[in-house]
Parts: structure tokens; C-alpha cells; sequence
């Protein structure tokens, strides 16, 4: 639950990553270069994707955990 709201955030900051770099390029420069606000918006997207991989693995070890932990041996 908390991997999903985290990578649906750092997604979205990645899309405004790349709204910034648009404006950039037909407007003027927002703090940093376009292709820096891309550098960043690729970044950010790949952190996002592997949150998102490491959601399933991390729901399954607090399952066991849980399970161990009714069954009474808490290791």
C-alpha cells in the first residue's frame, strides 16, 4: 500500500519533470536546462518503476512475518 502511493508520487513528480523540460524548450529555461528536467524525469521514472517491482516481494515478507509471528515463533 505505502510502495504504491510512493511510486504513484515520484510518477507524477517525474511528469512534471517533463512539463518543466516543454517549457523550456518553446519558452524559457526553468532553473535548470531542458535537458536536465529530463535527466531528472527519466530518473525519477526508473526510481518509480523499481518501487513498484519491489512491492510484490516486500508485501510477501510481511506476510510471512506475519504468519510467523501468529504462529508464534517471531524470527
Amino acid at each position: 500500500m505505502y510502495h504504491k502511493i510512493l511510486a504513484d508520487g515520484i510518477f507524477a513528480v517525474s511528469s512534471i519533470c517533463v512539463l518543466a523540460a516543454m517549457a523550456g524548450w518553446l519558452v524559457e529555461d526553468v532553473w535548470l536546462a531542458s535537458t536536465q528536467w529530463m535527466l531528472l524525469a527519466i530518473f525519477l521514472l526508473l526510481v518509480a518503476i523499481f518501487v513498484k517491482m519491489n512491492t510484490q516481494e516486500d508485501e510477501k515478507l510481511i506476510k510471512d512475518y506475519a504468519k510467523r509471528r501468529k504462529n508464534g515463533g517471531a524470527k
